[in-house]
């Protein structure tokens, strides 16, 4: 190591020259700015002139909605002030800062136009409110190179006290001073206050107990076109969810438009976190719409106007008031018979043979395969096929009746144009939809067919009649119920795109959709219109006709739906792939919010393409807990190895004991799926945004295994659950990595919670032989703080009017209580009598978890029969005493 340097010492001149250097820390004369730094007046003067600049500012960036229509008429002015969270592009993408400011909007460094706030595109009206106001647009252009609207008319009305329908619609005619409705400056419904600002038509909706806004539409743009709309909503929440998934990501934009894969599902909700409250908007979506998650959670629609558009408000404040609110709107509550529960398997191949799919039943019925119905092949029927019996189809058929699974054919809902009556018919009464060029049908290209097709949202008594006379020759096949296919409108062989000056609006992701569509430029039956206008009616006005027409007691299956669909649902070109089952575990719970609760999912896929073992059985579980379980005939479980088709087979006889469960929330009209916040908003921080496990039902928590070579996935508990099968006891509000093997799927029961279960054999292989066997309870005790009382509870209901309710207390002993609740006596047959027995009703044993003062479950015999419960004794008590059970 080298020596330290010694330092030199300073001789007596440096030392001198040393001593006259001026050192600014030394220095006595202060800069000026801190001279007005330590004068505490001047300090105080100038903190109050910035709060005097700052705090208008922000107030009003932030809560300028509340003040609209207080200032003097005048000309709208906005701000470009306001944050970036709620920046709305104004007309099309990278337009020049000219063109921007020529369109009445603001320009930012980073080539980005935006809408002013408030924006300087809306509609005016004159005087005061009334229902029915005539609005006219603060320009007379758009953003988007098109003329506005010149005069539109407003309607803001309540209905049955709980919602408020706003909505826009073109003026058809005139309307005199003493046909409006009285003024009024605020109307109200149970819950709602709305108010209606002038001259700039601005609607602000708060809650009544609070004062809180749930909707405004002041802050963003209002604009109308002929053929378009663009309003911005605010629904003052922090969470969003709906359009039929279970998270709307701030930042995104939805494409709404009906295809093979998915319908439009117009409804948005959401979660204010400073109230704990949750409210909505429904809204129509006739055709192409794209809506747009602003960051600051505005919500931007941009839609084919067709003269009308309409919303409504659902003011929660729960999310159960939610559903149910939607419910009543919608009245969709499907309720098909109880074998509906059962595995449906179709063949889905192509130009295959009926000798090959009765070779296929066959080998399923000797190997003791679980399934209830079949659809022969699903490219068997057409719409407009003559529906005749052969003798080989009448033995294949005849072949499931003797083993008592029931035929549910595919029908295929369009038509081919050439030696059909069907076709012809609807040809020459104007029924088809028509070419972009001239008067003759369009004719697209499906299953590698020339096709044509309905124009199913037309209004003419002839399509009632034609759908009535072609469905008699299906009803020939005595089926059991009918899949419906097809109904989306597709065509292979399109692959024509529009431009900006054919549609106001090109939404990002068009290009994805439109090519597995009839071209976008069809021509409707009855009118000019493009049928790009009224894509998302189609496909449920296709299935609303045939819900009409069927007959009383079939299951009915469509992949072409709305909110206001009577059918059981499945998507109907769904990939093999990880993506796909985590995308279909958002669908399945984004439309049981939605109140669409008689769902399913294509097990592993019904795309026709490759499919790995694991995926498969990670369907086959998360498939099991859906209403609705349809499975390819290529994809049955003896399609893999051994040890696949024992977990599958599995999952199908723990489905089987869960059905009654599953029976019971549709029974009673409830929300099926439900992300964790439905239950547990407290705990937002972690449920907020998770969807990949959920509850099903009250009851039980499930976390499905979404993604490959899992060895542990991520759990959050929000309260003590127990693991459904085992009891096993599970932390409190914490997140478990979990321990999982390729045949579990991780299920718990939530304290204070009772689920009746059938007891399943493996010897079972179908619904109706599962219904027959006797049931038993799971359930976990709730206890107080001081675990000095628990409870729980549950029930079954069987059908509308006959159900079972359990409840268990323990305190000095251990009461079991099990309720029969009949409305009429005649019901009892239903399980009691030998000539019309569909079910059981004893209940064998009761487990339960969670006791205080011990770790392993309760396990009691009850040996209960509801057949010999009166309606004098409707109720049997068991008591245990408690030193048994300690």
């Amino acid at each position: 190591m080298p020596p330290p340097l010694k330092q030199r010492e300073l001789t007596p001149e440096e030392e001198q020259e040393a001593t006259e250097v001026d050192f600014p820390e030394f220095d006595k004369s202060p800069a000026f700015i801190h001279v007005l730094l330590l004068n505490k007046t001047i300090r105080l003067f100038v903190i109050l002139t910035l709060a005097a600049i700052v705090i208008p500012a922000f107030s009003y960036l932030f809560f300028f909605s509340q003040e609209i229509g207080h200032a003097p008429k005048q000309q709208l002015v906005g701000t470009c002030g306001h944050p970036t969270l709620y920046h709305i592009q104004c007309g099309f993408a990278n337009i020049s800062q000219y063109e921007c400011h020529r369109l009445g909007c603001c320009y930012t460094s980073l080539s980005t136009c935006y809408h002013s706030l408030p924006s300087e595109h809306q509609f005016l009206f004159e005087g005061n409110w009334h229902d029915g106001a005539f609005l006219t647009p603060t320009k007379n252009f758009t953003p988007y190179h098109k003329s506005s609207m010149s005069k539109i008319q407003a309607h803001l009305t309540v209905v049955n006290q709980t919602y408020l329908a706003l909505s826009l619609e073109t003026v058809a005619r005139e309307i005199s001073r003493q046909h409006l409705t009285e003024p009024m400056s605020v109307i109200e419904t149970d819950e709602l206050q709305a108010r209606i600002y002038s001259p700039t038509f601005f609607v602000e909706v708060k809650r009544k107990s609070n004062q809180e806004i749930v909707f405004s539409t002041a802050r963003g743009p209002l604009i109308v076109s002929d053929g378009f709309i663009e309003w911005t909503l605010h629904l003052g929440v922090d969470i969003l969810f709906g359009l039929g998934e279970a998270v709307l990501e701030p930042g995104r934009k939805y494409l709404l438009l009906n295809n093979q894969n998915a319908s439009a599902v117009p409804v948005i909700m959401g979660y204010n976190m400073k109230t704990n409250q949750f409210n909505g908007v429904v809204f129509n979506t006739p055709g192409l719409t794209e809506v747009e998650i602003v960051r600051s959670r505005l919500i931007v629609i941009r839609a084919q106007f067709l003269g009308r558009f309409e919303l409504e408000l659902l003011p929660g404040p729960t999310p159960t008031d939610l559903h149910r609110q939607l419910k009543t709107l919608t009245q969709n509550h499907y309720q098909p018979p109880f074998w509906s529960y059962g595995v449906h398997v179709c063949d889905e191949s192509r130009n295959t043979t009926l000798a090959s799919v009765r070779s296929s039943i066959e080998t399923m019925l000797s190997g003791g395969i679980i399934f209830d119905s079949h659809c022969l092949n699903d490219d068997l029927f057409w719409l407009s096929s003559s529906m005749s019996i052969t003798s080989e189809l009448e033995e294949t058929m005849q072949l499931l009746s003797r083993n008592s699974k029931r035929f549910v054919p595919s029908v295929v809902m369009v038509l081919e144009p050439t030696g059909s009556s069907a076709s012809s018919t609807a040809r020459i009464n104007g029924l088809l939809l028509r070419s972009a060029y001239n008067i003759a049908s369009y004719r697209g290209i499906v299953r590698n067919r020339t096709t044509v097709y309905l124009d199913w949202r037309t209004e003419r008594h002839e399509l009632t009649l034609w759908l009535k006379q072609v469905w008699s020759s299906i009803q020939n096949l005595n089926a059991s119920g009918y899949s419906l296919k097809e109904g989306s409108l597709r065509d292979d062989g399109n692959k024509t795109y529009p431009s900006r000056s054919q549609l106001t609006y090109l939404p990002e992701g068009l290009n994805n959709s439109i090519p597995d569509l009839i071209r976008w430029d069809t021509k409707l039956s009855d009118s000019m219109e493009t049928v790009v206008k009224s894509q998302n009616q189609m496909g449920p006005m296709m299935t609303r006709r045939v819900e009409e027409v069927v007959e009383e007691g079939r299951l009915l299956i469509t992949g072409a739906y709305d909110l206001r669909t009577k059918a059981a649902i499945v998507a109907q070109n769904v990939s093999g792939t990880w993506i796909s089952l985590r995308n279909e575990v958002n669908r399945a719970i984004g439309l049981s919010v939605a109140g669409l609760s008689f769902i399913g999912t294509p097990i592993c896929g019904n795309a026709r393409d490759n499919v790995t073992e694991e995926l498969c059985i990670r369907w086959y579980q998360f498939g099991s807990l859906l209403p609705l379980f349809k499975v390819s005939d290529d994809r049955l479980p003896h399609r893999f190895s051994k040890f696949a088709q024992r977990i599958m087979m599995s999952a199908i006889r723990k489905r089987y004991a869960l059905m009654e469960y599953m029976n019971t929330l549709i029974v009673l009209n409830a929300a099926f799926l439900r992300p964790m916040f439905y239950h547990y908003e407290e705990a937002r921080n972690y449920t907020a945004e998770l969807w990949e496990q959920f509850m099903l039902g009250d009851a039980l928590l499930v976390a499905p295994v979404l993604l490959p070579q899992m060895t542990q996935i991520d759990i959050y508990f929000p309260e003590t659950f127990y693991e459904l099968w085992a009891g096993d006891e599970l932390p409190t509000n914490d997140v478990l990595q979990y321990a999982v093997v390729e045949s579990d799927l991780p299920m718990f029961v939530r304290p204070g919670y009772i689920v009746g279960l059938r007891l399943i054999s493996d010897e079972i292989l179908g619904v109706d032989e599962a219904r027959l066997q006797p049931l038993f309870l799971i359930g976990a005790l709730g206890c107080n703080v001081r675990k000095t009382k628990c409870d729980a509870s549950g029930m079954l209901m069987f059908e509308e009017g006959f159900s079972l309710e359990f409840r268990v207390a323990l305190e000095q002993e251990l009461t079991v209580r099990i309720r029969l609740i009949v409305e009429t006596e005649s019901l009892k047959d239903l399980a009691c009598s030998s000539e019309q027995r569909s079910f059981s009703g004893e209940v064998l044993f009761i487990q339960l978890y969670g006791h205080p003062n011990r770790t392993i479950p309760i396990s009691e015999n009850l040996n209960f029969d509801l057949c010999q419960l009166t309606e004098i004794t409707p109720e049997t008590v068991y008591i245990f005493p408690n030193n048994n059970i300690i």
